[in-house]
């Protein structure tokens, strides 16, 4: 099942939770972001990269000792700086609008409005999808059940004071799960991956949509460090758990699936953390019982 294996250490190895803020001042130029993957970013170097990535410390070492591992490593690290360095939004003077420069993204007892959390769920749609139309896979789709989710999630970790510093809050998530009528099992983070960044309270919509592009890439390309000052440096490329997930490419029964999507962010703190939340389409027919469904519940997508 989608993010099993996703853990806290993993998101915070993402290196985002300190990040000041990616956006650089504005030029007047306007266009539409984009996100694409180099090439040799491929769904089987995807797999083995998240085989890779959920091995212990002590096995991913013993496995880099044959040659041809390590040889393997280097080279699809090396697509992924590939990656990092021709995805530039984030690290550009243009925006998508000159409305997004003056826009002040407003926060509601510490997450987003309804209107400015469905505008950036649709933009980092778009940008997971441009992804993965690059892998041949389906669209993920938007969702008002899984916003609704989102905005759930977002509450709890700012009741409870919990940032991307603190790894993803899995008793909150359950919660929130709970209440939108999922019945996943145990005491698993099923559909979350999150980034984050430290900023003042008032940022523009331009900040937003280039910290929510920054955090994607870190996630699809595995980079841990805070901002792009060693994107040459093949040592900050560690972790493709997420990318895994957004991708749903993880060498599982299920790949190839979809999700429905939402999108929320909590600020607690100075520190904002971006929820980027998955429902993966499979769990309405998968698992328990003779026609399956178990898991889904009463949610409604």
């Amino acid at each position: 099942m989608k993010k099993f294996f996703v853990n806290a250490a993993a998101v915070l190895a993402i290196g985002t939770a300190f990040a000041a803020s990616q956006v650089r001042p504005v030029a007047a130029s306007s266009r539409q972001a984009v996100f694409t993957l180099p090439k040799g970013y491929t769904k089987a170097n995807l797999k083995k990269a998240y085989w890779y990535s959920n091995l212990s410390k002590s096995q991913q070492k013993k496995w880099l000792k044959n040659k041809k591992n390590a040889a393997w490593l280097k080279k699809w690290r090396k697509i992924n700086v590939k990656g990092m360095q021709a995805n530039t939004f984030d690290q550009s003077s243009w925006s998508e609008s000159s409305k997004d420069n003056k826009t002040i993204v407003k926060l509601t007892n510490g997450h987003l409005n309804t209107s400015q959390s469905k505008t950036l769920a649709k933009y980092s749609l778009r940008l997971i999808n441009q992804a993965r139309a690059k892998l041949g896979l389906k669209k993920w789709k938007y969702s008002k059940g899984t916003q609704k989710l989102a905005l759930e999630i977002s509450k709890e970790y700012v009741a409870n004071k919990k940032t991307i510093a603190t790894g993803h809050y899995v008793p909150g998530i359950v919660r929130a799960t709970n209440r939108v009528g999922l019945k996943l099992p145990s005491n698993y983070n099923y559909v979350e991956d999150m980034a984050g960044f430290k900023d003042g309270s008032q940022v523009t919509m331009t900040a937003m949509k280039k910290d929510i592009y920054f955090g994607l890439k870190t996630m699809m390309f595995g980079y841990r460090y805070a901002n792009q000052s060693k994107v040459k440096q093949l040592s900050q490329y560690t972790e493709w758990e997420h990318a895994g997930d957004l991708m749903n490419t993880q060498g599982g029964k299920y790949d190839g699936d979809w999700d429905y999507y939402g999108f929320n962010v909590s600020y607690t703190n100075g520190t904002y953390s971006l929820h980027y939340i998955g429902v993966p389409a499979h769990l309405k027919w998968a698992y328990g019982g003779a026609y399956g469904g178990a898991y889904w519940g009463s949610f409604k997508a």
